[in-house]
């Protein structure tokens, strides 16, 4: 029997399905078509909420909003349909993916933030597209990419960054050289950050802006770049003593 899977209060998961022995599981875009249909019937007949995704050559990523039995449904039918589509394409036989995909709870909004951007910045860190030109991810759902397919339930990651432009411009610093399946040392770095480099941290989530700005800013605009040095890791703490604004006025912002 395999080890029970963490279950988490928010019920958010990052998903990673891998090919067995690192195989392709995607020859074309035929393969990546056929996979997301797939994925939107599975994910709507299990009621399992996509938040993001993005397909790579031999894995993918997916961020589910949904109960750990309702994601395994939906996993276990994309993977044994797709599998079965595939091998007849390509004429193979055996198993395509790993025995278990791995599954990671998403606890916090700040680090939720973070695994949307690690999600989408894969293709780009694999040196096949910039993440404003891959296709096969949900970052041009985001930003409201006429010709994709919608698939994503985008309300809740695009209310914590604001809208749109905070969404865009928290992509535009580099997700961190960290891996996304090791939470602990994640909110380990982030805690003990010096402030040197959470300034720098904050100018690049700012575009180059100085975060003691951001007092001077309307209420509108202040709270959504607060939102956005938020979901880039730092500490309300660190944002107390970076922009001058009181601990009170960062939590309302986040609300």
């Amino acid at each position: 029997m395999g080890t029970p899977r963490i279950q988490c209060e928010s019920e958010i998961y990052h998903i990673i399905c891998r090919g067995v022995g690192k195989q392709l599981i995607f020859e074309d875009d035929q393969d990546c078509e056929r996979f997301l249909g797939l994925l939107v019937h599975a994910a709507r007949t299990t009621s399992a909420e996509v938040l993001a995704w993005c397909f790579m050559s031999n894995h993918v990523h997916l961020l589910f909003h949904a109960p750990m039995e309702q994601i395994s449904l939906c996993m276990k039918s994309v993977c044994g349909s797709y599998a079965q589509l595939f091998n007849a394409r390509h004429d193979r036989v055996g198993h395509l993916f790993q025995e278990r995909f791995r599954s990671e709870p998403i606890g916090d909004e700040s680090y939720l933030l973070t695994v949307v951007r690690y999600i989408h910045f894969n293709p780009e860190k694999a040196g096949l597209a910039g993440q404003t030109q891959y296709r096969w991810s949900s970052y041009q759902e985001y930003v409201g990419c006429p010709k994709v397919r919608s698939i994503c339930s985008t309300e809740l990651v695009l209310g914590l960054f604001g809208g749109v432009e905070g969404f865009v411009a928290f992509h535009k610093v580099h997700a961190e050289e960290v891996s996304c399946m090791d939470i602990d040392s994640l909110r380990s770095a982030t805690r003990s950050m010096p402030d040197e480099q959470a300034l720098v941290i904050a100018q690049q989530t700012l575009d180059g802006r100085d975060p003691s700005e951001l007092k001077s800013l309307e209420r509108k605009e202040r709270n959504r770049m607060l939102v956005a040095l938020l979901a880039s890791g730092l500490s309300i703490r660190q944002l107390e003593r970076l922009t001058g604004i009181g601990r009170g006025v960062i939590q309302k912002a986040r609300k």
